[in-house]
């Protein structure tokens, strides 16, 4: 009967310590321990839980480097695959400190959580290493302080500086680039004005009797706009290389396409004359 009275004592005494069930039915000794999930055996007994860490970091930043699913924060883990967890907050000191010049280091650096079930009393537990560093709450509250590698920011500097110098001078480049191209592309439609002025009558004639030698054929022939492609040879020389397209048959179901040349000339600016380049060209400016 005493055998019987300190056993009762004794199970009444742990139970006095542990939180109330959650929602798997499982009795945990810190509030910011849940159990999603349980496996349990033939028996209905379990041997298997999946447990998760509801808990918080301050200063917040400290937990940037930590795997949270890793963790079991985010996710819940296997008590059996994941027995113990080790949150790391200097995991990163060393190389966020010679990525940037300057990192923050914790103290306690570690935090070893591990997690056991107690068949007996239906009860998980969870150890804390170092202890008292997570509050009854779930508050992780760590000592910190800012560590500067003064050489490692001068050098980060002078390459922001190098870089900013490089954007700009690429800025630049990129401006007289686009100030050189709007004024070729402006000299461009000067040339192709002249050329227009000069030879745009005779060149339209030219195609007109091409048409009409086409039609006593029989032939359809149906032209598009005339096409100018200009290239610069010189500080006002141009070479522009006219053409049209065209589709050509003898029915409409038959239509063809083609591009006819209307020949190449070289166009001065600075002189505003226009010369034929090219047989056609000679051809079409015989006829002016």
């Amino acid at each position: 009967m005493k055998k019987l009275y300190a056993c009762a004592t004794c199970l009444l005494f742990l139970s006095a310590c542990y939180t109330p069930l959650n929602n798997s039915g499982v009795a945990t000794t810190q509030k910011w321990l849940e159990i999603a999930a349980t496996r349990t055996d033939f028996d209905g007994k379990q041997y298997d839980s999946c447990y998760r860490f509801d808990i918080r970091f301050w200063p917040q930043e400290a937990a940037q480097d930590l795997d949270l699913q890793e963790s079991c924060i985010s996710a819940c883990c296997w008590r059996n695959e994941k027995p113990s967890v080790t949150l790391d907050f200097n995991k990163n000191f060393k190389q966020n400190l010679a990525r940037y010049g300057k990192a923050y280091y914790y103290e306690p650096g570690q935090i070893t959580l591990s997690v056991t079930h107690s068949r007996l009393v239906n009860t998980t537990r969870v150890a804390i290493a170092p202890r008292g560093s997570i509050s009854h709450n779930g508050l992780v509250k760590l000592k910190y302080k800012l560590v500067e590698d003064p050489a490692r920011q001068a050098q980060l500097k002078e390459q922001e500086e190098q870089a900013a110098a490089e954007r700009a001078a690429g800025a630049r480049l990129k401006a007289e680039q686009a100030a050189q191209n709007a004024r070729q592309a402006a000299q461009a439609r000067r040339a192709q004005k002249l050329l227009i002025q000069q030879v745009g009558a005779a060149i339209d004639g030219y195609l007109y009797r091409v048409n009409k030698t086409y039609k006593q054929k029989g032939w359809i022939f149906l032209i598009s706009d005339r096409l100018f492609t200009p290239v610069q040879t010189g500080a006002d020389q141009w070479k522009i290389t006219c053409h049209t397209r065209v589709q050509k048959g003898k029915t409409a179901a038959q239509l063809t396409k083609a591009t006819f040349t209307c020949g190449t000339w070289a166009v001065n600016t600075e002189t505003a004359t226009v010369k034929p380049l090219n047989k056609k060209a000679r051809l079409i400016n015989s006829a002016r």
